[in-house]
Parts: structure tokens; sequence; C-alpha cells
């Protein structure tokens, strides 16, 4: 899962909504920094109660995402574009198909939580600008166990760039992916090559309740 879709149903809860965006935010403040599950639980009922409404988000996105990534809809979905994109772009090892395919699904979702609920972007960027920083650090690095003196900067970044918002057309997500693939080594697509997109979007749209549904306890 994603930023909004991690977050999206928490954001009444403005601290814990923030906490689910932190294990995927530490990929870009400092990889070597996890915010595990683990760690995080044993901080949830912590005297500290901005500290520990984080934790728990951090809590949460760790059973979401299990949850999720062994959805029956997630790995039939993901095998089905992976193998659309090693068919029509081809891909000796599979490595960058299976993770396109992997990704864009989670991006694609972000998409259609958006298209079906507008301002929940705008108010989760909100709850991002409002928060202190340097509590917002502190309160992380009591998780990582780690200093993170990028933290900051990334906090200003994430604003300023509001890279999710690119989300909502084909152009701006298929840019963001090449960008990922670029930072972890992997060949970005041609601007040709787009095509695949609007595939995947329509696949991730037909199934988004039964892609949430794991997550919000329903059943498959």
């Amino acid at each position: 899962m994603n930023y909004l879709a991690h977050a999206h149903r928490f954001l009444e809860r403005p601290w814990f909504a923030l906490g689910t965006l932190v294990p995927d935010f530490m990929n870009m403040v400092d990889r070597r920094a996890r915010a595990r599950r683990r760690q995080a639980a044993g901080l949830v009922s912590s005297a500290d109660k901005f500290v520990g409404e984080i934790a728990a988000g951090v809590v949460q996105h760790h059973d979401d995402d299990h949850r999720f990534h062994n959805s029956s809809m997630f790995i039939k979905l993901q095998d089905q574009l992976s193998q659309h994109l090693r068919t029509t772009y081809p891909d000796p090892r599979g490595l960058r198909s299976w993770f396109v395919a992997h990704i864009s699904i989670e991006m694609l979702l972000d998409r259609s939580i958006m298209e079906q609920q507008p301002a929940l972007l705008d108010r989760l960027y909100q709850i991002f600008a409002e928060v202190d920083r340097h509590e917002f650090r502190h309160a992380v690095e009591s998780i990582t166990g780690r200093e993170l003196p990028k933290f900051e900067p990334m906090h200003s970044f994430f604003l300023n760039e509001r890279f999710l918002y690119d989300y909502k057309t084909d152009a701006g997500l298929f840019y963001r992916i090449n960008r990922i693939l670029v930072r972890v080594g992997l060949e970005p697509f041609h601007p040709e090559q787009i095509a695949w997109l609007p595939v995947a979007a329509r696949l991730v749209t037909a199934a988004r309740e039964q892609l949430l549904d794991p997550v919000h306890g329903r059943q498959e």
C-alpha cells in the first residue's frame, strides 16, 4: 500500500495518520532507518501521547501491508500485470516487470481513492504541513533508534514536491514510476512505452474494493 491508501481512513486522528506514512517516508529519509513494527508496538502506550499515536500508526501500517500484500486480489493483479509487462516489454530477468507491477498497483490504488474522495489528499498534506517537524523527527527517531539528520529536509521536500498529486494523470504517474526505477537501479521505460499504464489503471479501478476489503477487515 502507498501513502494515501494507508492514511485515508484515519485523517480524523491526524498524528495516527502520520504514523501510517512513516515506514514509507523512511525510504526517502534514510533507507537504513527502519520503522519496524516491534519497536513501534513498544511505544504505543508511551506517556508522550504524540509518540504513542505515531507509533500506533506505524503498527497499523505494517498490519495493513501484511493483509494487503497477502490478499488474493493483490497477488492475482500483480501476476497479471507482471506477465503483461514481460510480454509487452521484454524483461529477461523479470525483475523490472515484477517491481513495476507491485508499485503501480499501490500507486494506482491511491489514485482511485483520490478520484472517489478528492478532498482526502489535500487533508493529508495539510496534516503533514501542520505537524511540528522537530517533534515528529524525535518521535520517529525513538522508533527507529537512529538519528535522522535528513528528516526535516525531506519533510520540506515532501511538502514542496507534492508528488502524490502526480498520480492523478497517466503522464504524471509514469514520470514518478520512472524516477523510482532510476533510484533503485532498474531501466526506466521509454516515453512511448506508457501504453501499459492505462491497462493497469483499469484493472486496479475495477478491483478497488476487493483490494481494500482485507485491509478494512472484510472477507475477500
